[in-house]
């Protein structure tokens, strides 16, 4: 049994909130990308899964061109909210990734996507990079690393079983991404080496990650009946009592931001 992706129109107004990037970082990954593919000025970026423009809004404010596209008009109104810029360099579309992009033939010389490429097809993700990229096109994923012990991983890798324990197939990001940049390796493109942008601690419970899990559009990246996503969040917080202990007991851990991708330059077949 598999579902589709959820909608994150319910989640626009929260979003940042329960997930977001501080300010510093999204400044960082936008500097980092902008000179991994050394862009220039009039240089078109393309971000996949825009959403809020957390960090969109600084391509916007850089002398480049830009696209962005989300199958969720909710967060692109939050993101239009940021934009307080005179510039005409920039463009936001309604769109969604299991179809056709928003974006011309051989026109983007850089593809970028945080934290949603995964819950596209990755077939038609690795077609439509190919169809978009120019001559010079770099291709750079961005998501959070997190430590294999640490609180919100555990629970994590807890939750994608008692997924499988009901017969559904969640979107396993990582793996996902993997597969996303074999794929374009295999029509051509080149690894880069990870770049991490940015690394920091954090303190939480397992309490307060039972609630992110809570407050998150379905469960794993695919969007479930409310009964069954709350019966695995139940058995969720069963186990972590187990595991953990007290559910409000803080427990530090190391996160990071990393950048991975692939040069498509002269790739295109």
């Amino acid at each position: 049994m598999e579902f589709l992706p959820p909608s994150f129109d319910n989640q626009a107004n929260s979003y940042d909130q329960r997930a977001g990037l501080s300010e510093e970082l999204c400044r960082q990954i936008v500097e980092v990308v902008l000179s991994c593919a050394e862009v220039q000025p009039d240089d078109l970026v393309v971000e996949v899964g825009a959403g809020t423009g957390i960090i969109g809004q600084w391509f916007v404010q850089s002398p480049c061109r830009y696209i962005g596209f989300d199958l969720s008009s909710n967060m692109l109104e939050v993101y239009k909210s940021r934009l307080n810029c005179n510039q005409d360099n920039w463009r936001l579309v309604e769109a969604d990734g299991n179809q056709q992009w928003p974006v011309a033939d051989t026109t983007a010389r850089v593809i970028f996507s945080s934290r949603a490429i995964h819950l596209l097809d990755i077939k038609h993700t690795v077609n439509e990079l190919y169809r978009v990229a120019s001559d010079r096109t770099l291709f750079m994923v961005g998501r959070i690393k997190r430590h294999k012990e640490s609180v919100r991983e555990q629970i994590r890798q807890q939750m994608q079983q008692q997924l499988q324990h009901h017969g559904l197939s969640g979107k396993r990001g990582e793996k996902n991404q993997h597969q996303l940049m074999e794929l374009c390796v295999q029509r051509g493109g080149r690894k880069i080496e990870p770049v991490m942008v940015q690394e920091w601690k954090v303190t939480t419970t397992p309490q307060e990650s039972l609630d992110n899990w809570q407050k998150k559009p379905g469960l794993g990246g695919i969007n479930l009946p409310e009964q069954i996503k709350q019966n695995i969040l139940d058995e969720l917080r069963i186990w972590a009592k187990d595991k953990f202990g007290q559910l409000d007991q803080q427990m530090e851990s190391q996160e990071a931001y990393i950048l991975q991708g692939v040069d498509l330059t002269k790739t295109r077949v």
